[in-house]
């Protein structure tokens, strides 16, 4: 018995541990499911950054890691691991077997934690370039005779065959702007991984259109030469699989071989479009597809017209003027909009005047350039009120075409000259110059350059600035290297501009200013110039390579010099003992000189000296001392970018570096002054250093280039930036008391020993403007009642009433200690905050904060101009506002607060008692908030003077990623105003949500136009109408009606994307996108025919029924074992980890009348694995209507890939389908591929309808038989009147194009290209009317069907 029972006590230790662990896997088989999810999501993300990287090394022909490669497939094959385990999971549902599922999903989980692991490389890919069009002014009118041009253009890149396209016309027409114009819109349409852009014209630079294009595509060259440039360019371009390169502005025939653009078929995804006055050009390369830009029509003519003089053209008095000028500009662009803007508010005289002018002027000879252009733009000039303005605009001509113009250059240029007699300081000419430049903006005779410090002219009018200029009395030569001309006498020019290896001019006795840009110097040339001119003012030697400056030896050096500018040259710095020479030197400029290493100790000896420049001479590492103690008249000093190593006293004249005590020593005469200064030597300078003018105007920057807060203009506001610092230390200075106090952008990264930003200014910064917190990890407060660092302490009932007043823009990033942003009291300061930027701020709680002032009313707070919010990465955010503490997803053993009987609050990033405070809010930025609660609780509804407040009602923007939320909008109320204009909604890899819209918001966006959605694994539809609110909404609702692009990507669990009996106008959408969102029944909600409409109810209350068996009870599972309860909806839900697919299909349209919004353009359905049907067309019988309907009229083109379950494109429930023709009547490109289920495309019926098709592709589709499938009733002849091109490839099974009986016309076929098709019949007996001399077939079929076709 002994032995019996020790046998079963063994017997029972073996069990216990096992079966404890079966258990306990039992137990825990939800959370572990869960868990697998959560970490394969977090796999799919990471091999998403991954993968992006690897697509963009190989774009710059980079080899990617073995180790890189291997995880990536690692990645691919847990996928299907975890699929295969899936899959088992849904067969076996039965609780036996869960302790096994369980423990198989700890064990992957586990597998994937390691892959996680091993997935953290270091490279990190840069962030590329900005999109080409995000930098285009809207400037494009379309107007009709431009649309048809521009749609060409449009449809000739979407056509295989055409490989260049050219746009002509003459100077002036408006082929730039169209270009533009074209390329916003290719940006919407995925037609090109990649566009470029560059500027050719009459003098094309080969190293200036590289590096164009270079920018464009994040290349950086290491070869001097043009030949070695151009292999790196042409390497990297042929690795861009869809590329177009558009050269503006075309002479003479492009040399792509030297530039490094493929040539002739190379690269066969690569397109190129041009612009040029010459067709002769387009001729001559060969260009398939040749576009015309004519003039506009009288009517065009009149409407821009219009618009540009305003109500002037509807005067009685001038509208027969006003006609006659119309007539006389041409009915050219630039010619109306030039001359509008001159006569815009003038009065009748001035309109004769100028009419008189145009009719009697005189124009010189332009190549390429109308007469009436020239007329036009000589009349703008001359309506110029002053001679300033008339001496910037010819200025401005000396610049290279399409040169990025930069506005210091024409204060330097114009000071130089002697052109402000009147104006006593730099910054005044400064404020001259810019205020000049705005002018001629608004006369349309500059343009926006890249940034507020540039500007542009256009290459029309620097035509006719240059003509103007090259006669007297200005006397202007321009000159480029291209152009091979002989000099003119020169003893008659006061200005020369010459571009590129050029000689330097002699004989010119004249000359005041000279400009020379990207040449080549040998020893000596200097003093040719300092020999020759003696008159000369201003010298600018922009980018040029020289060898020396000249001697001071040389007879009759430049005494009369004021301005001279070396930016961008290379020397070495040390040849300079000239620059002493130049007595009444004011304005000397070395920026960007990246080979100077020392500064000349010569410039101190110029006592006329104004200003100083060695912006970003990034070698400079010597300035002798003494040098600027000598600049007694010194007015700008900018030094940002080049030398920081200030000696710390007072230095010696031998050895010794300038100290920054010699710089403050000019501060009395100072008025800019921007320098950069180590932060680690903060403690010990001098304490006694003081900026001793009040009104100096400064950037310095305390601290590493890396983190550098970059400026390039040289009208910046007072700008500190300090790093790494100590604000005890920083304190102690008086001068950096000064310049926190003057500061109007601060910048503060890695300062400690500060608690809150009240302390480092006691009377509030009322000037700052811009304000950056990064990683301060001791600040617990913008605003304290006490401070550490000034000896008076004050409350906060004693800070300043100008506390932060003026503060525009405010960051706060990664500040530890921070629980909130603003007290109630600091809010009512904020009255000019217009962006506010948040994150990583993990102590954050709230935004705003009572702080312990709870008597303080909330209801009057308000951000007035707040237009932009970003919130990011706040871990403890409990809402931006906590109007109190208690939320509907917390367990308190307190009482919940009630408001107005409508249950306690929710929890909320904009609680419904801050919902009304933002009037202005324009965009809203969410990342990384795991907030678990809703985003805008609108349970408080505001009324003001009787009527609704609406909320939120400037909304424009709404973008969320990495969140976790549980609603957007939520607890809304009757008769809710609100989000009107809400333009733009992007939410990707959000989780927790599983709809979109309320019906009550959504039938609220009347103009939302752009919805992208991705990544939501929770997402079940888009729009939801709640179950209380369910009788009252399915009244017909239509939503949406001007959805512009509507993308859907990685949604596993959508299902519908709105409630049965609403229309979802998405055929309003011009751009549809729908990718792997593989449960997707419908796109649009399905309105049962008029007849049957009585029936909706007993319908839709089948087609929602989740209730199990009435003998069970729906709340256990149902396997019946009573083990776990399951919810109602979930309870026939398969369990998911990866995607799962069950959708049948994707846009039914038996839809009984007309849809005006029907404005769909293209249409792509991607990887939805059981999607069965696209367009499901079941009319009723002829004989129970006669009510024909027409849909999807604007569709142009279709693309079908990777659809497993496709059974039909079109399918039709009768003989005769209830559409009229021009249903589809405008699609003009189908692409369909990898749809194996897929037997024929078209329908006889069908085929009628397609009266626009182009191109039709075919590829991968191993079930297809036949192109058109036959049916009853129909003619025996089939017809695609404009198909110019077909490609069948890799079709196994493909018979017939159409079944025997037809007869198939092509009458406009251009390429028929057949691959890997084996059993297709020969086309001859169906082909008529095929007899295209431009016919062409591949051989790749075979070679008597090639005979056949040709025939």
């Amino acid at each position: 018995m002994e032995i019996i029972i020790a046998i079963a006590s063994k017997i029972g230790e073996s069990l216990v541990t096992p079966l404890g662990r079966e258990f306990g896997y039992s137990v825990n088989y939800h959370s572990n499911l869960e868990s697998l999810k959560g970490e394969i999501k977090k796999l799919f993300d990471k091999k998403d950054g991954v993968q992006r990287w690897v697509d963009a090394a190989q774009r710059n022909g980079e080899n990617i890691k073995p180790d890189v490669q291997s995880w990536l497939k690692n990645v691919n094959d847990m996928i299907q691991k975890v699929s295969h385990f899936e899959d088992e999971i849904n067969k076996k549902r039965r609780c036996v077997y869960r302790w096994n599922l369980s423990w198989k999903a700890y064990k992957i989980k586990q597998d994937v934690l390691q892959l996680q692991d091993k997935g953290k490389f270091e490279n990190v890919h840069p962030a590329p370039p900005p999109e080409i069009w995000s930098t285009f002014e809207k400037g494009f009118k379309d107007f009709k005779s431009r649309m048809a041009n521009m749609n060409e253009v449009m449809e000739g890149l979407k056509r295989e065959e055409v490989r260049m396209i050219g746009i002509c016309g003459m100077g002036g027409v408006g082929k730039t702007t169209m270009v533009k114009e074209i390329i916003t819109r290719l940006a919407k349409l995925n037609l090109f991984d990649n566009i470029v852009m560059a500027t050719v014209s009459q003098s094309p630079s080969i190293r200036t259109i590289q590096s164009e294009i270079a920018d464009k595509i994040d290349l950086k060259f290491d070869e001097e030469s043009e030949a070695g440039r151009a292999r790196t360019l042409h390497g990297r371009l042929m690795h861009i699989k869809r590329i177009l390169i558009v050269l503006d502005d075309v002479w003479a025939e492009p040399n792509f071989e030297a530039i490094g653009l493929p040539c002739g078929d190379a690269h066969k995804g690569c397109k190129v479009l041009l612009t040029s006055r010459d067709k002769e050009v387009c001729n001559r390369m060969g260009i398939q597809l040749i576009i015309a830009v004519p003039t506009l029509t009288t009517e065009e003519s009149r409407e821009l017209f219009r618009e540009m003089v305003g109500a002037s053209f509807n005067d009685p008095d001038l509208r027969s003027t006003a006609e006659e000028v119309v007539k006389e500009c041409g009915r050219l662009p630039i010619a109306i909009v030039t001359v509008g803007k001159a006569l815009e508010k003038r009065r009748k005289h001035e309109w004769d005047d100028a009419l008189n002018q145009l009719r009697n002027s005189t124009p010189v000879n332009i190549p390429g350039l109308d007469n009436k252009v020239y007329s036009s733009i000589k009349l703008s000039y001359d309506g110029l009120e002053s001679d300033e303005a008339k001496s910037c605009f010819l200025l401005c001509c000396l610049f290279p075409e399409d040169y990025d113009i930069p506005i210091e250059y024409l204060v330097r240029y114009e000071w130089g000259r002697g052109y402000f007699s009147s104006i006593v300081t730099l910054e005044d000419a400064r404020n001259r110059v810019h205020s000049l430049v705005d002018q001629l903006k608004r006369r349309f005779l500059l343009l926006d350059g890249g940034s507020s410090e540039t500007t542009k002219m256009h290459d029309i009018v620097r035509d006719v600035a240059i003509s103007i200029a090259s006669r007297d009395p200005h006397r202007f030569l321009v000159r480029s290297h291209a152009e091979n001309k002989e000099w003119p006498n020169l003893a008659t020019y006061d200005t020369i501009s010459l571009v590129g290896d050029l000689k330097i001019p002699v004989g010119c006795p004249k000359l005041e200013l000279l400009q020379m840009m990207d040449g080549r110097f040998s020893k000596g040339s200097m003093d040719i110039i300092w020999k020759a001119m003696k008159e000369l003012k201003v010298l600018a030697l922009v980018g040029m390579e020289m060898e020396d400056l000249g001697s001071s030896r040389s007879p009759g050096v430049l005494k009369n010099l004021r301005t001279l500018i070396l930016n961008g040259s290379k020397f070495d710095g040390m040849s300079t003992d000239v620059i002493g020479s130049l007595e009444k030197l004011e304005i000397l400029s070395f920026r960007g000189c990246y080979y100077m290493r020392e500064l000349p100790r010569e410039i101190g000896r110029l006592k006329q000296l104004r200003l100083l420049d060695t912006t970003n001479c990034r070698n400079l590492e010597v300035i002798p001392h003494g040098i600027f103690s000598g600049l007694c008249r010194l007015e700008e000093l900018y030094m940002m970018g080049s030398f920081d190593q200030w000696d710390l006293g007072t230095g010696s004249e031998d050895k010794g570096m300038a100290s920054i005590s010699e710089v403050m020593s000019l501060s009395d005469h100072l008025k800019v002054l921007s320098i950069e200064i180590p932060h680690n030597v903060i403690h010990l300078l001098p304490k006694d250093i003081v900026l001793k003018s009040p009104t100096i105007k400064f950037h310095i920057y305390f601290g590493t280039r890396a983190r550098k807060l970059m400026t390039t203009t040289y009208a910046f506001e007072n700008c500190l930036v300090i790093d790494d610092s100590d604000a005890k230390e920083l304190m102690e200075s008086q001068a950096v008391r000064l310049m926190l106090k003057k500061s109007e952008t601060l910048a503060l990264h890695h300062v400690n020993n500060f608690s809150a930003l009240s302390d480092l200014d006691e009377e509030g910064f009322q000037d700052l403007k811009v304000l950056y917190l990064d990683i301060c990890p001791n600040i617990k407060y913008l605003v304290n009642g006490t401070s550490a660092l000034f000896s008076r302490r004050q409350s906060v009932s004693q800070l300043p009433n100008s506390f932060l007043t003026n503060l525009r823009f405010l960051q706060l990033s990664y500040c530890g200690a921070l629980k909130y942003a603003f007290s109630l009291s600091a809010v009512s300061n904020l009255v000019q905050l217009g962006g506010l930027d948040i994150g990583g701020c993990d102590q954050m709680e709230e935004i705003v904060s009572k702080h312990g002032r709870e008597h303080e009313e909330a209801n009057t707070i308000s951000f007035h101009k707040l237009t932009i919010l970003n919130l990011r990465d706040l871990q403890s955010l409990a809402g931006f506002f906590q109007a109190n503490k208690l939320y509907s997803n917390q367990e308190e053993t307190t009482a919940k607060v009630e408001h107005q009987s409508a249950g306690i609050f929710e929890k909320a990033i904009f609680p419904s008692k801050c919902i009304s405070w933002f009037p202005s809010l324009e965009e809203v930025d969410l990342s990384k908030m795991e907030f678990e609660g809703v985003l805008f609780d609108l349970k408080i509804h505001i009324i003001m003077d009787g009527q609704t407040a609406p909320t939120c009602p400037q909304l424009r923007k709404l973008k969320i990623t990495w969140c976790t939320l549980t609603h957007l909008w939520k607890n809304i109320p009757s008769g809710f105003q609100g989000f009107q204009n809400l333009r733009y909604l992007d939410l990707k890899f959000c989780s927790g949500l599983d709809y979109v819209f309320s019906h009550l918001i959504a039938r609220k966006l009347l103009n939302l136009e752009e919805v992208k959605i991705g990544g939501c694994w929770d997402m079940e539809t888009i729009v939801r109408i709640p179950e209380e609110n369910e009788e009252e909404a399915t009244k017909d609702m239509i939503l949406f009606p001007k959805l512009n692009t509507f993308e859907l990507e990685y949604l596993p669990r959508l299902t519908s994307l709105c409630p049965a009996g609403s229309t979802f106008q998405w055929s309003s959408t011009k751009n549809m996108h729908v990718y792997r969102c593989e449960k997707l029944k419908t796109l649009g909600a399905v309105i049962p025919q008029r007849k049957k409409l009585e029936n909706k109810s007993e319908k839709d209350s089948t087609s929602h029924d989740f209730s199990t068996s009435p003998t069970r009870s729906s709340n256990w599972c149902p396997d019946g074992c009573r083990c776990i309860p399951y919810s109602r909806p979930n309870a026939q839900r398969p369990i998911e980890i990866l995607p799962r697919p069950i959708n049948q299909e994707v846009t039914p349209t038996n839809l009984e009348d007309s849809n005006d919004d029907d404005n769909l353009e293209n249409l792509s359905v991607i990887f939805c694995n059981s999607m069965e049907v696209i367009f499901q067309l079941k009319g009723p019988k002829l004989e129970e209507s006669s009510h024909s309907v027409e849909t999807f009229k604007k569709l142009k083109s279709l693309g079908l890939l990777t659809l497993p379950s496709l059974t039909h494109v079109w399918e039709t429930g009768s003989s005769q389908p209830m559409f009229a023709g021009s249903s589809f009547g405008n699609l003009k490109s189908l692409s369909v591929d990898h749809c194996n289920q897929l037997k024929y495309l078209f329908s006889s019926s069908i085929v009628k309808l397609l009266v626009s098709v182009e191109d039709i592709k075919v590829k991968n589709c191993e079930q297809m038989e036949e192109i058109v499938a036959a049916e009853e009733e129909t003619a025996e002849i089939i017809t695609f009147p404009k198909v110019k091109s077909i490609k069948l490839e890799s079709l196994p099974k493909l018979k017939y194009f159409c079944g025997e009986a037809y007869t198939l016309k092509l009458p406009s076929v251009e390429l028929l290209e057949v691959i890997n098709v084996q059993d297709l019949r020969p086309f001859d007996s169906k082909l008529d009317d095929t007899h295209n001399p431009r016919l062409q077939v591949k051989p790749a079929f075979r070679q008597e069907w090639t005979r056949y076709a040709l025939d």
